[in-house]
């Protein structure tokens, strides 16, 4: 299945290669993998909520108008403090953040 806005499979972001696209929701999309470094399989999640923000063709992510801006940043400052607050825990139930990271205009 392909995903509207998604990154084409092969996409490297720093250490991370993208191997697939899992699913798409209306807050962001999930891409499956491979972290060069650690020769590990990842999960990303990347914030582009559906209706505020959209793909560019040089990948980079914009709001989708000047009147979407201030929701779309407040969305991305939200979405790095849920980041921030998730790697804090460590229960069998959650899946850990290892990290974050802001690229392509996005995080």
């Amino acid at each position: 299945m392909e995903y509207l806005n998604a990154l084409p499979v092969g996409t490297r972001l720093g250490e991370y290669e993208i191997e697939t696209v899992p699913g798409s929701g209306g807050f962001g999309i999930t891409y499956r993998a491979h972290d060069m470094h650690l020769n590990t399989v990842v999960a990303i999640k990347e914030c582009l909520p559906r209706g505020f923000a959209m793909r560019t063709s040089t990948r980079t992510v914009v709001p989708t108008s000047q009147a979407a801006r201030a929701d779309y940043e407040w969305g991305l400052t939200r979405f790095l403090d849920e980041a921030r607050t998730l790697a804090r825990f460590n229960h069998p139930h959650l899946n850990k953040v290892q990290r974050y990271f802001e690229a392509c205009g996005t995080a």
